[in-house]
């Protein structure tokens, strides 16, 4: 049932998606009547849907389990006497698992689901539907990546009914919202920055887009140079985006820095609030007593 209900949650998370797409996207065309459109928007959901969800099923269970494997082996005691090599071997397994699985996630959120939502629209155009999507690949990236981002965030809005969920989905939502606020005080701000129409929407599509990016933490002895590293991804990131969807004309270097700037800042109190969440989640260890071995502990005698 709950998997029933996630999978149906999907759908119609994505179905906003590909409206949305189609708004901003020029190159998706929906036409016809209100329900042909809505037939439309259906299908290409379902078949996004599918493709995303089942096109990496197996290498997400392969990896799955090499995880849950190797943090079986990293709770198990070490041996002591093996070979440096050896000693580390779990945690460079876990080192490489992470980063196959945010390579597994590119390729989802770059292929798969752009070839999802383009199947699609092949699949609604052979049932005498009124969508297309043309322009290239370029043009179906852009859109399969609108779709992905729209689906995210809705996504957390469902889940702030969600007890459990509640608190993360705030501060994520949050976060994107305050990231949209510097957005748009760069477009109004500064000389170069102009979003495409229709205005506000696509300024809340970009600032969905580049919430998809992969967060990093970073921890320096320098003051300053972390946070200065973080922007210069950011930047990075929010140019990929610039130069992907073409939904934000940015003239030249520095207003993009700016622009990034202006979204750092306005994101601080949300970086603040997932750090405090993340410090009450994993409260600090007292230090170790070098003086009183762990095994050595003093027991009671009535036990």
């Amino acid at each position: 049932m709950k998997t029933t209900a996630r999978i149906i949650g999907r759908l119609v998370c994505a179905a906003g998606g590909v409206w949305v797409a189609s708004e901003v996207v020029g190159r998706l065309r929906i036409g016809g009547t209100a329900g042909e459109r809505l037939g439309s928007v259906g299908v290409l959901a379902t078949v996004f849907i599918a493709f995303v969800m089942l096109v990496p099923l197996p290498l997400t269970r392969l990896l799955g389990r090499a995880v849950t494997r190797n943090q079986r082996r990293m709770a198990e005691e070490p041996d002591w006497g093996g070979s440096d090599w050896e000693f580390f071997a779990p945690l460079r397994r876990h080192f490489v698992y992470v980063g196959l699985g945010m390579a597994l996630a590119a390729v989802v959120l770059l292929v798969v689901g752009p070839a999802g939502l383009w199947a699609g629209t092949e699949l609604g155009a052979a049932l005498g539907l009124d969508v297309r999507l043309d322009g290239g690949l370029k043009a179906v990236v852009t859109a399969g990546l609108v779709v992905a981002a729209v689906e995210t965030v809705l996504q957390l809005v469902l889940a702030v009914p969600v007890k459990r969920r509640r608190r993360g989905a705030l501060r994520s939502l949050s976060g994107l919202l305050l990231a949209g606020a510097g957005l748009a005080l760069a477009e109004v701000w500064l000389d170069g920055v102009q979003a495409a129409d229709p205005r506000w929407l696509t300024l809340a599509v970009v600032a969905a887009l580049f919430d998809l990016r992969f967060r990093f933490t970073l921890t320096l002895p320098v003051p300053g140079v972390a946070s200065l590293v973080l922007v210069s991804l950011n930047v990075l990131a929010l140019w990929l985006v610039v130069w992907l969807t073409g939904l934000l004309h940015v003239d030249g270097f520095w207003p993009l820095v700016g622009t990034v700037a202006l979204m750092w800042a306005a994101e601080w109190p949300s970086r603040l609030a997932n750090a405090a969440a993340e410090a009450r989640a994993n409260p600090p260890q007292p230090p170790h007593d070098p003086f009183w071995p762990d095994h050595s502990l003093p027991q009671s005698p009535l036990y």
